[in-house]
């Protein structure tokens, strides 16, 4: 009886992420801009460095830094691959 009740109320993940997605079609520009937006810290994990230097590269402009008030600090999930992919072709260039 325990097992059934519990099954009963979770849910797999691949059912919580169809349920609260949204089709790419049905999304607004500022939707889709949103949904591309990461925290300082999945950054620092992306990036994987440190907090100071996820700063320094977007003072350097390699890619944008979107701040809310003082301390919300959010970045654009894809000028960040776009910058690792680039830095990655320089490296092997040389």
């Amino acid at each position: 009886m325990r097992k059934t009740f519990k099954k009963f109320w979770l849910k797999s993940e691949n059912e919580e992420a169809v349920e609260n997605s949204i089709p790419e079609k049905e999304m607004s520009p500022i939707d889709r801009a949103m949904s591309n937006l990461i925290k300082m810290k999945e950054a620092t994990k992306l990036l994987k460095a440190s907090a100071p230097t996820v700063r320094k590269y977007a003072r350097l402009g390699n890619y944008k830094e979107y701040r809310f008030g003082e301390k919300l600090v959010f970045y654009d999930k894809e000028e960040i691959l776009n910058f690792i992919l680039n830095r990655f072709k320089t490296a092997e260039d040389s």
